[in-house]
């Protein structure tokens, strides 16, 4: 029978916090100053939750490449707006287990896996902006070793580089060394070599994804480079424009260059089938905007045994759904306050105030980029072309936009890529 007697004060604040610590939530910067930090103090089950804001060696001291061991969840805020920038000095991360979750993970430099390297077990990685990673050898975004098989899902894989053309190495945006893995509903474009590689014992299942200008011009490229031994699955994918062919994949008679539509007819007992030839039509690919317009055939193209999006519609191709039900506003309506787009951004990034404020640019040191005067009106934009004061290019990096007004400031992080 339960006791009656009342529990003091003092004793519940410590069930409380017993809790808390049983829970596992290590929060950055709040209880961390970096996320290295955080990492290194986490165990299984515990989950390292990250604020938005630049996370690199200048600015908060980390090591690279950061390190996810088995249970351990690493989530940002957004891809938008928790950055993880390596600045070459290797991968950004590597994985032998657990969850990476909301972030962009940026200028990664190493011989495998330049943005993440999963080195073995059955990690998660999803809902990531993996952008602008080098490799000399092997997956220049995400690279799986022998033996791992990763669910990879809802992430955007763009503009993965190989360190250098003139060396054999030709990394790919993903890519499985003998090994499985889960690839569906990602965006995989503009990689300096395949989309996806897979080869040897490699049986991997691949939906729902699209691949996107891959390849260099009369070089090399393709969506799809499947060379293993096994049967893999790969259903009702879109491809555009990727420089060589949708698919090369290997037959009786040899490997053959094909596009997604012939692929599908390869064999009739094959894995393959499904797979789309056209156009995803975002909104703006040369902006980062990859929301799908109204007329895009990836809407509802989507593997008919996949969970439903959303709004209950049937699945999209792709890490981003067209919100149906919505009046056909991808996402819904924006947030108000301090917003920036395109973020990560190339040439030029609109700044969508929210109040009236002085607005300016300041590096990772906070020493001061470029002031972009006073924003009059929060239903005005106000635009950074990317150069400093004295009209120079700024260096690709990450740089924050400050909105001081007479409340406070407000300070939003951004990436520049070139």
């Amino acid at each position: 029978m339960p006791s009656s007697r009342p529990v003091s004060s003092s004793l519940l604040l410590l069930v409380l916090a017993a809790a808390s610590a049983s829970a596992g939530v290590l929060n950055v910067p709040g209880d961390h100053s970096s996320v290295t930090g955080a990492l290194a103090a986490a165990g299984p089950g515990d989950s390292v939750l990250v604020d938005p804001g630049i996370y690199s060696s200048a600015a908060t001291g980390e090591t690279f490449p950061l390190s996810v061991s088995p249970g351990v969840s690493l989530l940002g805020s957004g891809m938008a707006v928790s950055v993880v920038d390596a600045d070459s000095a290797g991968s950004v991360v590597v994985m032998t287990g657990g969850r990476v979750n909301g972030f962009t993970l940026t200028r990664g430099a190493a011989p495998d896996g330049g943005g993440v390297h999963v080195l073995a077990g059955s990690p998660e990685i999803d809902g990531n902006l993996i952008v602008a990673n080098w490799a000399r050898d092997r997956g220049a975004g995400i690279h799986v070793a022998a033996g791992a098989s990763p669910w990879i899902h809802h992430n955007v894989v763009w503009e993965s580089k190989d360190t250098s053309l003139e060396q054999p190495g030709d990394p790919h945006g993903v890519q499985l060394a003998d090994a499985d893995a889960v690839v569906e509903h990602n965006l995989i474009g503009r990689t300096e070599s395949n989309g996806l590689f897979f080869n040897g014992t490699s049986n991997p299942e691949i939906r729902n994804n699209i691949f996107f200008e891959n390849g260099i011009p009369g070089l090399r490229g393709r969506g799809i480079c499947a060379l293993a031994d096994t049967t893999a699955t790969i259903v009702h994918n879109l491809f555009f424009a990727n420089e060589i062919a949708a698919i090369l994949v290997s037959t009786a008679e040899g490997v053959v260059d094909q596009t997604a539509e012939e692929a599908n007819d390869l064999d009739a007992g094959d894995g393959v089938y499904g797979n789309l030839d056209g156009d995803p039509r975002f909104t703006d690919a040369d902006a980062m905007d990859w929301s799908l317009l109204s007329v895009s055939p990836a809407i509802d193209a989507g593997d008919p045994a996949s969970p439903p999006d959303p709004d209950a519609t049937p699945a999209d191709i792709g890490p981003f759904h067209f919100d149906q039900a919505a009046s056909g506003v991808p996402g819904g309506p924006p947030v108000p306050g301090l917003r920036a787009f395109p973020n990560p951004f190339t040439a030029s990034i609109t700044i969508h105030p929210g109040a009236p404020s002085e607005l300016s640019v300041v590096d990772v040191r906070g020493r001061l980029v470029r002031g972009l005067g006073r924003a009059v009106s929060p239903e005005i934009p106000v635009r950074w072309d990317g150069r400093d004061g004295n009209g120079r290019p700024a260096a690709s990096g990450v740089y924050f936009l400050v909105s001081r007004t007479a409340a406070g400031s407000n300070a939003l992080p951004v990436l520049k890529l070139r």
